[in-house]
């Protein structure tokens, strides 16, 4: 059983009769202090009184803690259902990213398997020879 609950049974049933007889007792024994027997039960009433307004200032503060913990927690659920939304939202980016990144990459690789080394390096002989074909080497004396 959770302590508020235990302040909330007892104190009407234990404390506050018991704060009531201490003030009582306290009453009819205090040297230097003269009661009627008539005025004692106001005395009690008064004694039980004081015991029951700490408890229900406990008990009221105990509420409202429980208030802002359950709002805590509630805004901290909340918090984490929109970054999980969120991270949801920024994976599906990231995959059409990375399906789009893929098929760039898939046709480059294409291209790369079409590429014939061979062929395109001769071709660049070719090409040199055209073009040196019309320069003639002329030497230097040295």
């Amino acid at each position: 059983m959770s302590l508020n609950r235990i302040v909330a049974v007892l104190t009407p049933l234990l404390f506050a009769p018991l704060a009531g007889a201490v003030t009582a007792w306290l009453a009819e024994h205090a040297p230097g202090v003269e009661i009627s027997e008539s005025s004692l039960e106001e005395v009690f009433i008064a004694g039980a009184l004081i015991g029951l307004a700490p408890a229900a200032q406990w008990l009221h503060g105990w509420q409202k803690w429980e208030a802002r913990k359950d709002a805590h927690e509630t805004a901290v659920d909340v918090a984490n259902a929109a970054g999980q939304q969120l991270s949801m939202a920024a994976g599906f980016a990231a995959d059409e990213e990375q399906e789009q990144f893929g098929a760039a990459t898939d046709e480059a690789l294409d291209e790369l398997e079409d590429f014939d080394g061979d062929d395109a390096l001769s071709d660049l002989d070719e090409l040199d020879d055209e073009l040196f074909a019309d320069e003639q080497l002329v030497e230097t004396e040295g």
